[in-house]
């Protein structure tokens, strides 16, 4: 797969994700051979004003490119002053824009999925941005606001008109959250309307539901969220059923603990322990949903009161 001039060897890509793809995260899923990865999701506004918080998730090392940064805002002139910031600044190998963010804070900003409800100024701010910068610009949308306005094939439409490289589609509208299936025909329609890439997002939670999403959209990459949380192994997994293998590596349970400790070990490049202890918490449901008595494992790793005990308890389970 092409972006602009930026070749894509493998197209299994990982999804943006606030509060989990973050630096040391990114590292780990590329290690694992992800295509491509993206920031949390960036205010513009945040950008423009100088906010330190919001300019500490642009920051990315070397190892981690092909990189994207995705934005998100209500106004165009805003939006393209942050990304000629961030392409000045950082130099990310793409830059994406967020129609599709459905949580309460963005969307109240009219940003994100609400921007579904106004084409015009998702016209707007795709040509802002294009015409801003010179890194290839590409967005992300949902199905529409709900159900009663499924706008995907037409804001597909538009945004390819305004020179974005590629687009992502979450087939689900904003007021669906995760509460139905994502609706994959909405990708297949898309992909045979546009001549521009086409990133297939939703319901991906095993490497053999990627290939089904490549054999029945005709999507040119699949962006895979939640389903790597924790688990990594889902891109080196993908890769290898693409490349025609019958068996996939599976993790042992040992090497799911290695991972973990893994994790901890490149969040600490970037977070004091203390906060590496809570970063990691989210995680431990899945390093460790495979082993007998998880809950209680994980109820002591969510417990432990300092970044040397987790890895105590993480090293006596590894040795069982």
């Amino acid at each position: 797969m092409k972006i602009g001039n930026l070749n894509i060897s493998n197209p299994v890509l990982l999804a943006p994700m606030s509060g989990y793809t973050d630096s040391a995260f990114r590292r780990l899923c590329k290690e694992f051979g992800v295509g491509i990865v993206y920031t949390e999701f960036v205010s513009s506004e945040g950008i423009v004003r100088g906010s330190q918080k919001t300019h500490d998730y642009l920051r990315f090392e070397l190892q981690e490119r092909p990189i994207g940064i995705q934005l998100f805002g209500h106004s165009p002139v805003t939006m393209a002053e942050a990304a000629r910031y961030t392409e000045d600044k950082y130099q990310p190998d793409i830059i994406d824009l967020n129609f599709g963010c459905s949580i309460r804070k963005v969307v109240l900003k009219n940003a994100g999925a609400a921007i579904l409800k106004d084409l015009d100024r998702l016209k707007q701010i795709a040509v802002s941005v294009v015409q801003a910068v010179q890194t290839p610009v590409t967005a992300k949308i949902r199905a529409g606001w709900n159900h009663q306005s499924i706008v995907a094939l037409e804001a597909a439409r538009i945004l390819a008109n305004t020179g974005i490289r590629a687009l992502t589609i979450h087939p689900r509208t904003a007021s669906d959250d995760y509460c139905h299936p994502a609706q994959w025909e909405l990708i297949a329609a898309i992909k045979q309307a546009l001549t521009i890439p086409v990133i297939g997002n939703g319901d991906i939670k095993t490497a053999a539901d990627a290939i089904r999403m490549f054999q029945t959209t005709g999507c040119d990459a699949v962006m895979i969220g939640r389903a790597a949380i924790g688990n990594p192994w889902i891109f080196q997994q993908t890769r290898e059923l693409l490349a025609g293998s019958e068996i996939v590596t599976t993790p042992s349970l040992p090497e799911q603990i290695a991972l973990c400790l893994r994790h901890i070990q490149l969040a600490q490049k970037y977070y004091p322990d203390e906060k590496v202890n809570q970063i990691m918490r989210k995680f431990y449901h899945v390093y460790v949903r495979e082993f007998p008595n998880a809950a209680e494992i994980r109820h002591r790793l969510v417990r432990s009161k300092t970044l040397t005990d987790t890895v105590t308890i993480l090293e006596s389970i590894r040795a069982d």
